[in-house]
């Protein structure tokens, strides 16, 4: 556009020119004459960008007073602009809110609405460094949402493992029919620690342990068994799962990868108005629950196959 201004200031100009400028940058004819028009009438050559409002610190302020609502703020900066005699000061709502999605993360704007709680469950939690093979595992316990078949009564087994978090190897597992007690844990402990047959490749003793408040995990005979061998446990915070997000990964991949896909499945989507589960005599026994992927590597535990 420059070098058409150029052209047009000194009488040069042609159809030529502005064809051949119109063709190179996709536009109509019209629209370079357009260009021509606005350059010669306010000396301008590039587009006419309209105003931006931004959040500044008084107007994040005032977010954090009315909870993140925006409209809420809206509404007393326009009433100060009209106690001022300046009500054209004041951005419209639209412009405002548009504003504050652009400025202001998502993580922002819900800590505005719910607090520092809320804001958290938007951040980037850091990432462990590196280790080594078995420095450290990760245990914890998962009610898995597939009904079996035991002995005629249908029930949700349990599953209590432990994972490898440098290689991210299931290096111990336990089933059991209800809710695991320590000899779970334990029996999940022997089959990571111990490489004869039927266990490993994997496992052998890990150079620490860590775990989220579960009293099976914490009690005291699985302190003197994990003591025995001079094995640290690590007692997370409660309701903290991103301080062990290795087994939390392990427990949302096996559901969606795996048991989704089993009849029985809980949480799978019914017709509306469909309240009866699935009957007994359609569901896994338990004894052949679950299916071969998940059996490796194979546990001590009854029912287990």
């Amino acid at each position: 556009m420059l070098h058409l201004v150029a052209l047009d200031g000194r009488g040069e100009l042609t159809t030529a020119h502005a064809r051949l400028v119109a063709r190179a940058l996709g536009v109509s004819l019209r629209t370079v004459w357009n260009w021509l028009a606005v350059a010669r009438r306010e000396g301008r050559l590039s587009a006419c960008m309209p105003d931006r409002s931004t959040v500044t610190p008084e107007l994040r302020a005032r977010l954090a007073v009315w909870g993140g609502n925006v409209a809420a703020v809206h509404r007393e900066l326009l009433a100060e602009a009209r106690a001022a005699g300046d009500p054209e000061a004041v951005p419209s709502l639209a412009t405002l809110q548009r504003a504050v999605r652009r400025d202001l993360s998502v993580g922002e704007r819900a800590g505005l609405r719910g607090g520092e709680a809320a804001r958290r469950r938007f951040d980037v939690y850091g990432k462990r460094p590196s280790t080594y093979r078995n420095a450290c595992w990760e245990g914890d316990h998962k009610r898995i949402p597939v009904r079996v078949d035991l002995e005629g009564s249908a029930v949700c087994p349990w599953v209590t493992w432990f994972i490898d978090v440098a290689t991210k190897v299931i290096v111990g597992v336990a089933l059991t029919p209800h809710q695991p007690a320590r000899d779970a844990v334990l029996a999940a402990l022997r089959t990571g620690i111990s490489r004869q047959d039927p266990h490993g490749p994997f496992g052998g003793l890990p150079g620490r342990v860590r775990v989220d408040r579960g009293k099976e995990f914490l009690c005291r005979t699985v302190e003197r068994a994990l003591g025995a061998f001079a094995v640290p446990v690590d007692d997370l915070p409660a309701y903290k799962p991103y301080r062990k997000g290795t087994i939390e990964a392990l427990n949302g991949a096996v559901e969606e990868m795996l048991l989704v896909s089993l009849p029985g499945y809980t949480h799978r989507a019914r017709p509306a108005e469909a309240y009866h589960p699935d009957p007994v005599e359609e569901l896994l026994p338990y004894p052949d629950f679950p299916p071969p992927p998940v059996c490796t590597p194979p546990v001590s535990t009854p029912g287990w196959h």
